[in-house]
């Protein structure tokens, strides 16, 4: 009688757990569908609600201390709100961190498959349940690669013992070389204690034995975006670790803390963002450097001290939405191609033309000496003013000859618009002629009529 009971018990549990199964396995489905229809919804109500405030012509009002948005290219301003007080930025600084890493990859000062010994100190970050999330075991090796994989996705002693690694057994010393690349880069106001974000007396016996147990790491949102568009434009292979939802580091899975990512439950369905740090602490709130893509057109942004109610609280994802949509409505891309004539794109505002000091010509007409771009607004006319010749070729009374059609002989900048500070505002300019020098006794006689 018991082994029926048994069995008949049997039987209703395994038919039990085969109806759960199947209908757990038609969840992640229904709930993609869900999701997705949301999404949808979310992002047309942000359309409607931004086309309604620029046809207001008032300002995008964010909830942020700091926030703006640049081209990753050009380093133009699309969006600035207090982008030069330096500020906590947590767990951002790992992307000086990365940017750091991949430096001395690229420049062979360091290897992917170099191997880290997990010394006491990081093994005691790696443990407390307050800092960090995967275990780095005491005396074990990981190689460069592992630690920068868990770095991106903010695993806090493991950005440490990668700049353990990279500084040859000291975190602090990591610590000056990160200073050292952020000077590098034209920032100069940050201050620099950790590798991962937290504050020196944080990491215990790995931060500074010199500073205060509170002294954290400070960076504007001018340098966040500075910083992000270097490594943008010098290691765009970043972007297949930020973009996906996940990664492995031995045996555990580690969730991407972007959550706009595609997949996500902050994703946007007509811009797709796939980078790149996340950050959060008390003194930071929240914060994110976000980089994202619309028909082909790639931005940066940047969003800092935005009110939380936690780590999981949503609100700087919902900050950048309303960033990133609001730069796509107010501006289009205007396209500069190399050789277009100053006077043919300018519609006239410019006749395009500078005078030629001892030249075969008296003037050549100016054209843009690469391919280039700005954006506009939809009502914006593009012009370029403040003409001037280059330091190589700047004659008496215009640009010197000679000089051929390739060389970049002035200078240009555009009308009503404004850049990053530190990164060059100009427009390369070039001549599509050869224009050759006059002899050396015309050039003799043209001095002595200028004196007078």
């Amino acid at each position: 009688m018991p082994n029926k009971l048994s069995l008949k018990l049997s039987l209703v549990i395994v038919s039990l757990v085969m109806l759960l199964g199947i209908a757990t396995s038609t969840v992640p489905n229904v709930q993609a569908s869900q999701d997705k229809t949301e999404e949808i919804a979310r992002s047309k109500k942000l359309d409607k609600d931004t086309q309604k405030l620029l046809k207001s012509n008032k300002p995008l009002q964010l909830d942020a201390k700091s926030a703006l948005a640049i081209d990753y290219k050009t380093g133009q301003l699309l969006y600035a709100k207090n982008i030069n007080k330096a500020l906590p930025v947590a767990s951002m600084s790992k992307l000086l961190t990365l940017y750091v890493t991949l430096h001395m990859i690229h420049n062979g000062q360091a290897h992917w498959n170099d191997k880290v010994k997990i010394n006491r100190d990081l093994h005691k970050l790696s443990v407390d349940k307050d800092y960090a999330n995967v275990k780095l075991k005491l005396g074990h090796y990981y190689t460069i690669r592992q630690l920068y994989q868990a770095a991106v996705y903010s695993e806090n002693a493991a950005t440490m013992a990668l700049g353990y690694g990279l500084a040859h057994g000291s975190t602090q010393k990591f610590a000056l070389m990160m200073r050292h690349q952020a000077r590098d880069l034209g920032i100069k106001d940050a201050t620099i204690y950790t590798a991962c974000g937290l504050t020196n007396g944080e990491v215990g016996a790995l931060g500074f034995k010199d500073a205060p147990y509170d002294a954290e790491n400070k960076l504007s949102a001018r340098d966040m975006a500075l910083l992000a568009m270097k490594i943008l434009q010098l290691y765009p292979d970043i972007l297949k670790s930020t973009s996906a939802n996940t990664t492995k580091f031995e045996k555990t899975t580690m969730l991407n803390w972007n959550w706009m990512i595609k997949g996500r439950s902050q994703a946007l369905p007509d811009i797709m963002v796939d980078g790149l740090k996340t950050g959060t602490s008390d003194t930071a709130k929240a914060c994110f450097t976000g980089t994202a893509v619309k028909n082909g057109r790639r931005i940066i942004t940047v969003v800092m001290g935005v009110p939380n109610k936690g780590q999981y609280d949503p609100n700087r994802f919902i900050q950048t939405r309303k960033l990133m949509k609001y730069v796509f409505a107010k501006y289009h891309y205007f396209a500069l191609p190399k050789g277009a004539y100053l006077n043919g794109i300018t519609n006239g505002f410019n006749n395009g033309m500078i005078n030629v000091a001892d030249g075969k010509r008296k003037h050549v007409d100016l054209s843009i000496a690469k391919n280039t771009n700005v954006w506009l607004t939809k009502k914006q006319m593009f012009n370029i003013v403040d003409v001037k010749p280059t330091k190589n070729y700047q004659g008496n009374h215009g640009v010197e000859a000679p000089f051929t059609d390739e060389d970049v002989i002035a200078t240009g900048k555009v009308m009503g618009i404004s850049y990053l500070p530190g990164v060059n505002n100009t427009v390369s300019l070039k001549s599509n002629q050869n224009v050759k020098s006059i002899n050396f006794f015309a050039r003799i006689w043209h001095k002595i009529l200028n004196l007078f």
